[in-house]
């Protein structure tokens, strides 16, 4: 059974359902079990920190921990549903439009009101309003998304409200304690405690930018934007997403790191909008799809790289000399392995910097691979 990647935002027709996305991945297998070399768990309680509670922490941190509930009217196809409009009696049993509803977290970061969330929860929204910890709702304006690393950036009037400062999540260990703050399946705000159990996952398939923290403290639908606050009280993340075969809670959840939600954050603030350098190919991984392009690659030995399948016309790769059918395996002295660190690498790139990329080219008439070298300035979209 395959596991599924989930996002954390719950959604509500006539009842409540929870949204799950991104079929994919290996099942995991649980080792063997084995006593040699292992300590008993009593024999380990004194290397485990002696903090009986973490309320410190919560509590300077919760009031900044908001609710998210989006709406958008979805127009029904009266082509398509006039039949169950006669059988129910018109309009008034089936109306033409509809009231979609979905709910998240969001995590202020400012005392005048910026809150960061994820932009599956609000995109394409046509009203977004915020409930506050001491129960106030407010609307809230839409300053900015950006999908490819799941954030969104939200403002609402006022001063003076609590915020949560944000840590350096590249100084984070795994083992780390970190806490879980948000309103799963729309209960309440709800905290739960963990560990960092991994740094900078990525190639998950989840978004385009994969940089996560991985956690098991809980998260479930309706987390989804809140907060990863470390032993401290400081923002260390935004949780996203939890890999999962039920949908929910399975001790695998991913958080955007704090250092990357500030920078992403602030851009938004800024321009309303995140800019990234654009090269102009579309490329496929060597496993991906088979087709008789990836399959040479194969069976000479290739097993890693982007594969170009299409390089857009007057794009910075075109007029580089890049085509398609090359396999693109560095970049600036970085390994290529997959699409997503291309990807990663080139929205990283600052302006007017060009990119050293190495190829191997397959000439398909003589079956022949070559390597090559190509200096491309992307440009900034």
């Amino acid at each position: 059974m395959a596991n599924i990647k989930t996002f954390l935002g719950c959604s509500l027709a006539l009842g409540l359902g929870l949204g799950l996305g991104f079929v994919g991945g290996s099942q995991f297998t649980k080792n063997p079990s084995s006593t040699k070399n292992f300590q008993s768990a009593s024999s380990l309680r004194g290397i485990v920190s002696s903090t009986d509670s973490y309320a410190p922490a919560v509590k300077a941190s919760q009031g900044a921990v908001v609710n998210v509930f989006s709406e958008k009217t979805k127009v029904r196809q009266k082509n398509i549903d006039l039949f169950f409009e006669d059988l129910l009696g018109g309009e008034e049993f089936f109306p033409m439009n509809r009231a979609e509803k979905s709910l998240g977290s969001g995590v202020l970061i400012s005392a005048d009101g910026y809150i960061l969330t994820n932009s599956h929860v609000v995109n394409g929204a046509d009203k977004v309003f915020v409930a506050l910890a001491d129960g106030k709702e407010i609307q809230a304006q839409l300053v900015g998304i950006d999908p490819k690393t799941d954030l969104a950036l939200l403002k609402i009037k006022g001063n003076n409200f609590p915020f949560l400062t944000f840590a350096d999540s590249d100084a984070a260990q795994i083992g780390d304690v970190v806490l879980a703050i948000g309103n799963p399946f729309g209960i309440g705000q709800t905290v739960t405690i963990g560990i960092v159990s991994a740094k900078k996952r990525e190639n998950l398939g989840i978004l385009d930018y994969e940089d996560f923290i991985q956690t098991d403290a809980a998260i479930n639908p309706g987390n989804s934007g809140g907060a990863l606050i470390n032993s401290k009280g400081n923002l260390i993340g935004i949780n996203t997403a939890i890999y999962s075969k039920s949908g929910g809670y399975q001790g695998i959840g991913f958080s955007v790191p704090a250092n990357l939600a500030q920078k992403i954050a602030q851009e938004l603030k800024e321009n309303g909008k995140i800019s990234r350098a654009y090269l102009g190919v579309a490329v496929l991984g060597l496993h991906e799809e088979m087709t008789p392009v990836t399959a040479y690659y194969l069976k000479k030995g290739y097993e890693e790289g982007a594969l170009i399948i299409k390089v857009e016309a007057d794009s910075p790769a075109f007029k580089a000399g890049m085509k398609a059918g090359s396999l693109i395996t560095k970049v600036n002295n970085t390994q290529i392995t997959v699409p997503e660190q291309l990807f990663k690498v080139v929205s990283q790139t600052p302006v007017n910097n060009s990119l050293q990329i190495e190829a191997e080219v397959l000439d398909l008439e003589s079956g022949k691979i070559t390597k090559d070298l190509y200096s491309v300035k992307p440009v900034i979209q």
